[in-house]
């Protein structure tokens, strides 16, 4: 069986792209749906870092499931694909390769979007992280 880590964003901009290139690879596949929640960081040499790892401990309750994500899981379902759901907190590149080595994922699927140079450079790209860093295959949806 085919394992796919397919991380999902919570503005689920990208996950009908990666949803779709998912669902048009060969049967049977299995998927683990992933979202990171973002750790919050305090400012070097300022205090709150009880503060922050208190909020880090509880993002996920406070910000709760994204709607794409069960959206995302009743899509999978539907199409007779076998899912699990995952949930961490952390940098969301550094996540989704530890998850999928943790899952031993045979690929991630992830989607890319359009930026500029300057853009790339400033901002970084978790697509690009994932690709440049990670041991796994990574399927970029258009």
């Amino acid at each position: 069986m085919y394992h796919v880590l397919l991380p999902v964003d919570a503005d689920g901009t990208h996950v009908d792209r990666q949803l779709e290139a998912t669902l048009d690879l060969p049967r049977p596949v299995e998927v683990t749906l992933l979202h990171v929640h973002e750790e919050i960081d305090a400012p070097a040499g300022e205090g709150g870092h009880t503060y922050v790892d208190d909020v880090n401990e509880s993002l996920e309750e406070i910000q709760g499931s994204p709607e794409t994500l069960d959206r995302a899981a009743a899509e999978l379902e539907d199409a007779d694909v076998a899912v699990d759901v995952r949930r961490v907190v952390g940098d969301p590149a550094d996540s989704i390769m530890a998850i999928a080595d943790e899952v031993d994922a045979d690929a991630i699927a992830l989607a890319g979007r359009k930026r500029s140079p300057v853009g790339k450079a400033l901002f970084g790209s978790v697509t690009q992280s994932v690709i440049l860093e990670g041991d796994r295959t990574v399927l970029v949806a258009p």
